[in-house]
């Protein structure tokens, strides 16, 4: 997905080409892989089939998660201070996500994957800046009202995508104390305000492609994107199988990459 976003940026702004999706692919693994190991020491319960993937093979995936990141920070060097620092957002932003300091520490912080709403935007903000703003940096360009349109569209894009697992986890959540949009207003109403969300998103779109600044094959690519994950919103309190719907979810970006791929190539 991270990968993919990246291209999508790359090939809507006509950047040349940079190291800004491998980037952001090595930062998704070390952040993904590392609140992973962190959900088995906060939530066990709520992910036993991973705790038990996580314990066989822990020393493993903290190895190449930390070096993955690492890699991942060398590269973006190449990119100078700003791009090192736009690779930084989303390790510093998990931070605050899933780590949980105690009271006794010298800054006691609550994990913010638990607290309503910011959860999902933390996540959402971090990842549509890297997949924004990275390959912009590495490719020393100036930022355009597509840039803006570009991360309206991957925010939202996220942010919907953040609460379909939280359906799936809606009981463990509840009892772990995680605020979400199932847990506080149900699923019913978590399915609407989907609609709602990606709504704005296709506005958005359409607000550029009336303005001049997205050309109508761009638009339209994007506009399919947006009515997949309507599709695919539309099965939350429906589906059986969210760790399918989850999946569907998240390749949304590669199936915009892939249409663009065929826009431009056919």
């Amino acid at each position: 997905m991270g990968v993919a976003g990246t291209l999508i940026t790359m090939v809507m702004l006509s950047l040349s080409p940079n190291p800004a999706p491998v980037v952001v692919g090595l930062v998704a693994y070390g952040v993904y892989v590392g609140d992973r190991i962190s959900d088995v020491k906060y939530d066990p319960e709520a992910t036993s089939e991973r705790s038990a993937f996580i314990g066989r093979h822990r020393r493993l995936l903290s190895i190449t998660s930390a070096g993955a990141y690492g890699l991942a920070i060398a590269i973006s060097t190449l990119g100078g201070p700003l791009a090192l620092a736009i690779t930084l957002i989303p390790g510093a932003t998990w931070v605050v996500y899933a780590v949980d300091l105690p009271g006794s520490s010298i800054v006691p912080i609550k994990r913010l994957k638990s607290v309503f709403i910011l959860n999902s935007t933390l996540v959402a903000l971090a990842w549509a800046t890297a997949m924004v703003f990275l390959p912009l940096v590495f490719a020393g360009a100036t930022i355009t009202p597509v840039v803006v349109v570009l991360a309206v569209y991957f925010f939202i894009d996220i942010f919907a995508n953040t609460e379909i697992p939280n359906v799936r986890d809606i009981g463990d959540d509840a009892r772990n104390g995680v605020s979400t949009f199932p847990t506080v207003v149900g699923v019913r109403r978590t399915r609407h305000l989907l609609y709602v969300i990606n709504s704005l998103s296709v506005l958005v779109v359409i607000w550029a492609y009336v303005g001049g600044h997205l050309p109508a094959l761009f638009a339209s690519v994007l506009l399919a994107g947006r009515a997949l994950a309507v599709l695919l919103n539309s099965r939350v309190g429906r589906s059986e199988n969210y760790r399918r719907l989850e999946l569907l979810g998240e390749m949304n970006h590669v199936v915009v990459a892939g249409g663009l791929l065929v826009v431009l190539f056919a």
